[in-house]
Parts: structure tokens; C-alpha cells; sequence
């Protein structure tokens, strides 16, 4: 079934509870950036470098999840900040949360990547930007993606991670990922791997997020994580809820199943000789 739509808080609210945390120092807070797969512009940076002269204590911390993080923000300082950041393009609001999907360079840049993570990237952004109700849904989640088996877009311990593959039908190669499900930390401290439980065409992964967190929203228990809810179910219940997405037969096969996300031209894989480029 459907998500219900909860109502959604003015921008400023909105990006105040998901980017801003107090600091320790009475007075002051640190504030995340959130820059979508990582990106900014040339003229963004000097933005970022000129509110942490004005703002902050003068340096910025570029963050494992591809934000920046600002510290020694006094507390009443975080409204202009705030409007300034908007001012840049820059006051992008949940930050950490299911919508902030990490990626890794993928075969837009890097010689060893299968698919076009970033493509996906862009995609599941854009996707779960416009549907807050989904993003408030997972009280703590997130979604990492990687173009190859070196997994430099951590998606092994995503609460949900892709890997990206190609799939041959009737000698055709069709870009696909493998979806995990189940990795990050738990409340111990304990570090757990993302268990593959489908194998599906890029296309197709969007409606996978959906059966997933409507997976999530009708079994979960009370405000579970949503990480610790994949490693507590089955994860033969992830692969059944996926299971008309994962098949594609010859007939089946469109112009569209052929090329991947970000690339005009049919998908065709290959293997280079390069490092690794997270």
C-alpha cells in the first residue's frame, strides 16, 4: 500500500532538525552543508570558505557521507547562516538522513566501475527529495551505492546498499544491482554487512526503495532503525517483496532496459586496467 503524506515544516524547520546539532560548548552548534553525491561549484566552495571565516572557526570538515560540516556556529548565528547557505544553493536539508544517498565516482569517472552509480545517485535524490513523507518515515537509515565490487560507496553497510552488475538477456547486457540489505552499526557498536537479497535492472530501483520501505513501515518495531530491522526479518522476505522486479525475460526487454542512468547509449561494460577512485 501507499505512504501516507504527513505535513511537511517550513524549510528553515526542516533543515534545522536534520543539519544542525548543538556542540558540547554552551552557545554553540556544528551545521552540515549537505552537498547532493558531493558536488559543488567553484563559485560554492568560496561560499562554503567565506561562511566558515564568518560563521565558524575558519575550516570546514569534508565528511564521510560527502557533506560539510561547520563548527563553533553560534547558536543565534545559524538563521543567517542559513539564509546564506540558501542564497548559494547550498541549504539542502536532510542531511544524513535516507535521501542523502551516498555514491562512489562510478563509471562516469572511474576505470574499474561496472554502472553509473552517480546516475543512480541522482536518481534515488531526486526521488526521495520530493517524497519527505518516505524520508520521515525511517527514523535513522541510509541508502549507499557502489559501481563495482570494490565498494568505495560503502554499500555493504548501507541499511540499504547497491552494488552495481550487468545481466546478460538473449546476449544483451542489461545494467543491474545487487541489493543489500541489513548493513551499518548497532546500538552495541557492532559492525554488520549488508546481506544480497535481489538482483535488479537499474530501472526498476525506485519501485525497489518503495517495496522496501513499505516492507519496513508494516513490520518494523516502534521506531526500529532501519538497518536493525533488515538484520532482525528474514532476509527471504526483502527477496520475495522484490522478487517481479528481480525477473526480466528476453520478451520483456525494452530499448530503455539497455541503457544505463546517465548515458544515452546502449550499456556496454568494460574492463579496464586503474585504481580505485573514491
Amino acid at each position: 500500500g501507499s505512504v501516507s503524506l504527513q505535513p511537511v515544516p517550513d524549510p528553515y524547520v526542516r533543515w534545522m532538525r536534520s543539519n544542525v546539532s548543538r556542540q558540547r560548548q554552551a552557545g554553540f552548534c556544528h551545521v552540515v552543508a549537505r552537498l547532493p553525491l558531493g558536488d559543488f561549484t567553484s563559485g560554492q566552495i568560496r561560499v562554503l570558505a567565506d561562511l566558515a571565516e564568518a560563521y565558524g572557526d575558519g575550516t570546514v570538515r569534508l565528511t564521510v557521507d560527502q557533506n560539510v560540516l561547520f563548527r563553533w556556529v553560534k547558536t543565534e548565528s545559524v538563521e543567517p547562516f542559513y539564509q546564506r547557505l540558501a542564497a548559494a544553493g547550498l541549504a539542502a536539508p536532510d542531511a544524513g538522513t535516507l535521501s542523502d544517498v551516498v555514491s562512489c565516482p562510478g563509471a562516469e569517472s572511474c576505470r574499474l566501475a561496472v554502472t553509473q552509480s552517480r546516475g543512480l545517485g541522482r536518481m534515488l535524490t531526486e526521488y526521495l527529495s520530493g517524497r519527505p513523507d518516505l524520508v520521515d518515515l525511517v527514523s535513522s537509515g541510509r541508502i549507499n551505492i557502489s559501481g563495482c565490487p570494490n565498494g568505495c560507496g560503502q554499500h555493504h553497510v548501507g541499511s540499504i546498499g547497491f552494488q552495481g552488475s550487468v545481466r546478460k538477456v538473449a546476449g544483451r547486457a542489461v545494467p543491474q544491482y545487487f541489493v543489500l540489505v541489513g548493513g551499518g552499526c548497532s546500538d552495541e557498536g557492532v559492525a554488520h554487512f549488508g546481506k544480497v537479497v535481489s538482483k535488479i535492472p537499474v530501472h526498476r530501483l525506485t519501485d525497489a526503495v518503495d517495496r522496501l520501505l513499505a516492507l519496513y513501515r508494516e513490520k518494523r518495531d516502534g521506531a526500529e532503525e532501519l538497518g536493525a530491522f533488515f538484520r532482525r526479518v528474514p532476509p527471504a522476505l526483502a527477496t520475495e517483496a522484490l522478487k517481479d522486479l528481480a525477473q526480466l525475460l528476453p520478451n520483456e526487454v525494452t530499448e530503455g532496459d539497455l541503457i544505463d542512468l546517465g548515458e544515452n547509449q546502449a550499456f556496454s561494460p568494460e574492463v579496464m586496467d586503474g585504481e580505485c577512485s573514491a
